[in-house]
């Protein structure tokens, strides 16, 4: 059930004026948003790589699982929900989109689209792995815009996890709250929320949602103070680890399964645990025994690995 905001929740969000007191329509001052600012064709693609737009993609779609639940934010939801569905199955780049569209075209598209981000080499590879659930995807977004009630939303949001490759437990476990979140207590609801907005901060910072959200949760004081925010902040690589063949030369087969595990937490961000530093412990010898080499050899490995990387 759609949840409302007080008088003074609301003053609070149109800049310290009360709704009474003004003829505007709640979020009348968001009728500029929705266009990508994040994914706008001015080269900010190419500091995103494959991981981020998909990971951005589900972050956004966790934002608007939540807006919809709220009355007043219902016609922000529809409006952007719209913005994004009108131009079919995310098949070519649109500047006047949204950046949920943009990303859904950057993570779906055809090579083109991933030609544009930053490793457009193995955003090509994780492309062709990946099983996006496409219709699933626009059948939520047309409900969204229409103001229709929405089903299966948690085998969507699986169906995305798996194929963007998001192994991040704190972004699951929002998801999990989500599918009971009108059940929730007010305190955890509050939990929740911060963890979503930490995401949020970090990952869609310079999004077309971000000043909806922020003025969302500032409305209804959703966010602890006192937890810990676990976002890095750097973009985060594609590792295509599921091509480990080669691996077993540097590190040996015996350790390819635990160096496989170590590549996955590097990506996601996560500590390794010390079995599977001693496995990746080989790679991180030669580069060593290199680097001690002296400036010579550091140089002969830079240069291999540039026409490793123009070699993929």
């Amino acid at each position: 059930m759609a949840e409302k905001f007080t008088a003074s929740e609301w003053a609070t969000m149109e800049g310290g004026h009360s709704i009474e007191d003004t003829s505007e329509k709640p979020f009348a001052f968001l009728k500029d948003m929705h266009e990508a600012r994040m994914t706008k064709d001015n080269g900010s693609s190419q500091k995103l790589t494959y991981t981020d737009c998909g990971e951005r993609l589900y972050l956004s779609l966790l934002v608007l699982e939540v807006l919809r639940k709220y009355q007043e934010t219902n016609s922000f939801v529809r409006t952007y929900a719209k913005k994004t569905t009108g131009f079919g199955l995310y098949k070519h780049y649109r500047i006047m989109g949204t950046d949920l569209y943009n990303f859904a075209y950057f993570v779906m598209g055809d090579d083109s689209a991933q030609k544009k981000l930053k490793d457009p080499n193995a955003a090509v590879i994780m492309k062709g792995k990946a099983n996006w659930p496409r219709l699933d995807i626009n059948r939520y977004i047309e409900n969204l815009a229409g103001g229709r009630p929405t089903t299966l939303v948690t085998k969507l949001l699986i169906g995305i996890e798996d194929a963007a490759k998001i192994s991040n437990a704190d972004y699951k476990g929002i998801r999990r709250k989500l599918q009971d979140f009108d059940r929730l207590t007010s305190a955890e609801k509050t939990f929740v929320i911060t963890r979503l907005t930490f995401a949020v901060r970090a990952k869609l910072r310079n999004s077309d949602i971000i000043d909806t959200w922020e003025k969302f949760i500032a409305a209804k004081n959703y966010e602890t103070p006192n937890l810990n925010d676990p976002e890095p902040v750097v973009s985060t690589p594609d590792l295509p680890v599921g091509d480990m063949a080669l691996y077993r030369y540097v590190v040996g087969s015996k350790n390819l399964a635990l160096t496989k595990r170590f590549l996955q937490h590097a990506k996601d961000g996560k500590s390794a645990s010390p079995n599977m530093v001693a496995a990746y412990r080989p790679a991180i010898d030669m580069i060593d025994d290199i680097v001690q080499g002296g400036p010579a050899y550091v140089q002969q490995l830079r240069v291999l690995q540039q026409r490793a990387k123009q070699r993929k």
